[in-house]
């Protein structure tokens, strides 16, 4: 075997040895920062870093629901602006949708403000999460808010928030709203518009949809015989 041969080999035996021990080297740094100190990623102790994920921001919002009293306080008002300037800079819509529940628990003018504002957010789940505020809220003055989120409204799924949120007001300017669910032709959209229907009315037509129409109109239809105890037991015992 030549000098150069050899010498050759060696080097190269070195270098093999040299990349085994820093894969070693990093394999063992790994393995200690996987469990040492490790608290979740990106960042091992949140003391020392100011970034705060949605799931954070979220927990803060839902603290400032807790505080709600009901009243329309100096203190309350503050509670709501706090929110109010977090949601024009929050990017997450979860976190947004949130913020919106939380407000939901305010009774002060700011706080109806921004359901209806948000009803403008581009998320559908933010706009869905302001219909079931407002319609928690039960006050007649939602009806005609709720009416144009039905009538506007490009998803479905807010708009059938829409309709159930107007279901919780017990005022008869919801009948008039509700009727434009009973004309659609989407079988769920009639469904929650006929259960809405029953509840601000406190009358029973079952799934008779052009009844409801007519309830809607202003008419009186006869409401159907009560059940027998033979068809109460039939439906009872039915799988």
């Amino acid at each position: 075997m030549s000098v150069r041969l050899a010498l050759r080999r060696s080097l190269r035996a070195s270098a093999l040895a040299a990349r085994a021990c820093a894969l070693a080297a990093l394999v063992a740094l790994a393995g200690c920062q996987s469990f040492i100190g490790y608290r979740g990623w990106p960042y091992p102790e949140r003391d020392r870093t100011s970034f705060h994920t949605p799931a954070m921001r979220i927990d803060t919002v839902k603290q400032f629901a807790s505080r709600s009293d009901g009243t329309d306080s100096a203190e309350q008002r503050e509670y709501t602006d706090q929110l109010a300037r977090q949601i024009q800079i929050e990017p997450d819509p979860l976190v947004r949708e949130a913020i919106v529940r939380a407000t939901g628990e305010f009774r002060t003018p700011l706080a109806y403000q921004m359901l209806e504002a948000g009803l403008r957010d581009e998320s559908p789940q933010v706009r869905t999460a302001c219909c079931e505020s407002l319609g928690a809220r039960a006050e007649t003055r939602c009806v005609s808010t709720l009416a144009s989120v039905l009538r506007d409204d490009e998803d479905k799924d807010v708009r059938l928030a829409a309709v159930e949120a107007l279901g919780n007001i017990k005022d008869p300017t919801a009948v008039a709203a509700i009727a434009v669910a009973l004309d659609d032709r989407d079988p769920a959209m009639q469904f929650v518009g006929v259960q809405s229907m029953r509840s601000v009315t406190g009358k029973d037509y079952g799934g008779d949809v052009e009844a409801w129409r007519q309830v809607a109109a202003g008419a009186s239809p006869p409401e159907p015989p009560a059940p027998s105890i033979a068809e109460r037991i039939r439906d009872a015992t039915r799988f």
